[in-house]
């Protein structure tokens, strides 16, 4: 780490690579490390990309869990080449002797840093835990001087679990207290009482703003499907009873939907960290105004059908590629602006004041949607089970407060039971009778803005 690689930034890149299994040839993405000038962007693949590849690609880890240690190794590296740059004198040493000069002193250093700058606890113990199998890694291939002493435990499992290289009284490393909290805006995760008015309005005016992603959001507001797992869908993945039943497998499709984008993070299906492929069918609270728009987003298919180049893609950009997660969270903004101004319009100021001062984005149709299933009666287990949940812990942040210990217990070990291949189904006749033939229309509010 000499003083001229102070021109120099550690940046997360993700790749892709052929290789050869089972005598086949093919293209799979990883994250790699690499190191990037600063003046020209010219980035060159480092050496250090082992540890993403050893320590998480090869024990099966996604392309998402590889990628926060990846970003996590590279704020570490580039705030020493700070340090370098700034002159002090702790990390000077680092421009002769590079990586292998590394201390622990260094990694607690950091870490202080991190309090200091005043991150949340948990992120802080994020980076602890991975600063931690980072320096493992240099002592187990001899790319660090300094030898430190591997203590573990076991959990209540038997499990090993490595202690934190950081902790030794020596080192005087700073944590944040367990109530420090980085001040923040509010996440909002729910339009409120006035739920279903504001939800069929937002989708109209994403009707008027943005006809390319308006299913989406209703694939969003009403199935609860994250963004990159909206942008996955291909055209076989939509499963459509007109007026009767409608559902959406969710599976991987990057390969064959994103072949023109460097980096698909964004476009990443989530659920299928915790669900197998043909598991991941996700049912839809349809309803008329989500038919229209599947109407007209179909027939826009059909006539833009010569501009599409891929024929695969559901969701299309403006040069008929299949949509990004970048240009989907784009669109999504600009909904939520022409939304934003149509409700001052209106004079609806509480409703204003509620979604101007709080952070929101494409996530909270996961909200609503659960609010939607609270809405019809379900219990904590069907709440998960609609949400393609595989526990009740994401769902418990919207379920009543006064739920019992017993009864939460009782969901806990109910979801244990239910077989895998119903998560994220919802039963018709719940759909049916409980949604179109009782909360739709017993809910005045429902109507078009």
């Amino acid at each position: 780490m000499n003083s001229n690689l102070t021109n120099y930034r550690f940046v997360v890149k993700e790749i892709p690579i052929k290789e050869t299994i089972q005598d086949l040839i093919v293209t799979n993405r990883i994250i790699a490390i690499g190191i990037q000038d600063k003046q020209t962007g010219i980035t060159i693949p480092h050496p250090l990309t082992d540890f993403i590849r050893i320590k998480y690609a090869y024990m099966g880890k996604s392309l998402n869990s590889q990628t926060i240690p990846a970003y996590i190794v590279c704020r570490f590296l580039n705030f020493i080449y700070y340090k370098i740059k700034e002159g002090n004198d702790f990390f000077l040493s680092l421009q002769s002797k590079g990586i292998r000069g590394l201390t622990l002193s260094h990694g607690s250093k950091y870490i202080s840093h991190l309090t200091l700058c005043g991150l949340k606890r948990s992120t802080v113990l994020q980076h602890e835990g991975i600063l931690t199998k980072f320096y493992l890694y240099l002592q187990e291939l001899d790319l660090i001087d300094q030898h430190f002493e591997v203590k573990s435990r076991t959990d209540a499992n038997g499990n090993p679990i490595i202690e934190s290289l950081f902790r030794h009284a020596s080192l005087q490393t700073r944590f944040p207290s367990k109530d420090t909290m980085k001040k923040r805006t509010a996440k909002l995760k729910d339009f409120g009482v006035n739920r279903y008015s504001l939800t069929a309005h937002f989708i109209q005016v994403a009707r008027k703003v943005a006809p390319d992603i308006a299913f989406g959001v209703c694939l969003q507001f009403y199935g609860g499907l994250r963004k990159g797992e909206v942008v996955n869908i291909t055209r076989g993945d939509i499963f459509a009873s007109t007026r009767e039943s409608l559902s959406v497998q969710i599976q991987d499709n990057r390969n064959k939907l994103f072949s023109h984008l460097t980096d698909t993070k964004n476009e990443y299906p989530k659920r299928l960290n915790y669900l197998k492929t043909h598991l991941t069918r996700q049912s839809v609270l349809d309803n008329d105004l989500v038919w229209e728009v599947y109407e007209e987003h179909t027939k826009m298919l059909e006539i833009k059908q010569k501009e599409i180049k891929n024929p695969f893609a559901f969701f299309i950009n403006k040069d008929g590629n299949a949509m990004s997660g970048k240009v989907y969270e784009k669109r999504f903004k600009k909904i939520k602006k022409h939304f934003l101004e149509s409700l001052l319009a209106a004079e609806r100021y509480d409703d204003y004041r509620l979604f101007s001062d709080s952070y929101w984005g494409t996530h909270i149709g996961r909200g609503i949607f659960t609010n939607f299933l609270m809405d019809m009666g379900l219990s904590i287990t069907q709440i998960a089970i609609g949400r393609g949940d595989r526990s009740i812990h994401s769902a418990m942040d919207y379920v009543d407060e006064k739920l019992t210990i017993e009864s939460i217990k009782e969901a806990m070990d109910e979801i244990k039971n239910i077989p895998i291949e119903r998560i994220g189904f919802i039963e018709d006749n719940l759909v049916k009778k409980i949604w179109k033939d009782g909360v739709l229309k017993r809910e005045k509010r429902f109507s078009y803005y």
